[in-house]
């Protein structure tokens, strides 16, 4: 059997094929950031704002009431301390109990005006500043493009990112929904890319 003995090539050879290494990194383009701040909170948190600040408004009455003159007997000292450490209890397990029963829509929209979006040419991304790793990203291999919706005159407006079908992180219509992005043009026109 005849033995072949390998070809050795000059390291100042010429090769027919651009020489690539894969470690070296193609830097991402940003196409789009946004940090929409308060606007981010989902529709209807005003109002459920308005409703804490009149519980609140209705507490700090009941507490007013039970120390107000100042308690001078015992017996009405320890009436003021009681009444007032039940409502704090009664306040915090209503508190633990929304915290406990909804945990993930709580954080949501504790952490919603703080989320940051990102659209690359690889990816979307949506991040919060203290978090070394991304919320949610979504590649563009799997983003079919995006509908404009209502623009007020500032720039701010709707938009949808269309998915492809099945994709796990859409709506039943295959789409994820924006609500109040600034320069929202722009986010359309990055999807689009």
């Amino acid at each position: 059997m005849p033995t072949v003995t390998p070809e050795i090539i000059e390291p100042q050879a010429q090769l027919p094929v651009p020489y690539l290494r894969r470690l070296d990194a193609i830097p991402e383009h940003q196409l789009y950031v946004a940090r929409p701040g308060l606007r981010a909170l989902p529709s209807g948190s005003a109002i459920m704002a308005g409703c804490i600040l009149l519980q609140l408004w209705t507490l700090t009455f009941m507490l007013w009431a039970m120390w107000w003159p100042t308690p001078q007997t015992p017996q009405l000292l320890a009436f003021a301390i009681g009444g007032t450490v039940t409502m704090l209890l009664l306040v915090a397990l209503v508190i633990l109990l929304l915290v406990r029963r909804f945990p993930g829509y709580a954080l949501a929209v504790a952490r919603a005006p703080f989320i940051r979006l990102t659209v690359t040419d690889r990816r979307v991304v949506w991040s919060l500043p203290w978090h070394r790793h991304p919320l949610m990203e979504i590649g563009r291999e799997r983003i079919l493009g995006g509908i404009l919706g209502a623009v007020d005159a500032r720039g701010r407006g709707n938009a949808a990112m269309i998915l492809i079908h099945g994709d796990p992180a859409a709506d039943i219509d295959g789409n994820i929904h924006f609500d109040h992005l600034p320069d929202v043009e722009k986010f359309v026109a990055a999807l689009a890319r």
